[in-house]
């Protein structure tokens, strides 16, 4: 005997706006995209020589990795069919020791703008399950973290610019 089940029962209601879903979608490239900036900084002092700042940016860009991850299960615990969005080429250049932390403290100051733009959309849409997401919950953290990443990348590069 076969159960039937009736396709409405069987199907999920999304309750994130498609703005929203685009915005999470643009910031899982984004923060790809930091992935492979920073572990171009990597291999940079990787070649250099520069072992502890080779180890520094790999962590970096394991962090970045995280964060793509937080979002993407986000949008799976939401039942959200998307497509992974292509992540341009890094076009940064840098010939010196100090650019990129300059770069990092840029990308990290951006990042945070783009997820504050997800906050603010959020309470312009009374969307209080991704609001909560991206403030409190146990897993993902956004806001705090981009607190965090900001300050030590501000820390490490006026400790960049008094060793040079």
């Amino acid at each position: 005997m076969k159960l039937k089940i009736a396709q409405s029962e069987h199907k999920s209601t999304c309750r994130l706006s498609n703005e929203m879903i685009d915005k999470l979608v643009q910031q899982i490239q984004h923060e790809l995209y930091n992935h492979n900036l920073y572990k171009t900084f990597a291999n940079f002092f990787l070649v250099e020589g520069l072992m502890k700042l080779h180890l520094y940016y790999t962590e970096r860009a394991n962090e970045e990795l995280t964060h793509h991850e937080w979002i993407v299960s986000y949008l799976n615990a939401n039942h959200i069919e998307f497509k992974y969005p292509s992540v341009p080429e890094i076009s940064e250049t840098f010939d010196d020791y100090i650019t990129p932390f300059e770069l990092t403290l840029e990308k990290e100051i951006e990042t945070t703008d783009l997820i504050n733009e997800i906050v603010d959309l959020a309470l312009k849409q009374n969307d209080w399950l991704t609001f909560n997401w991206l403030m409190k919950d146990s897993g993902a953290k956004l806001v705090a973290e981009q607190r965090e990443e900001e300050s030590i990348s501000r820390t490490v590069l006026n400790i960049a610019n008094q060793d040079d």
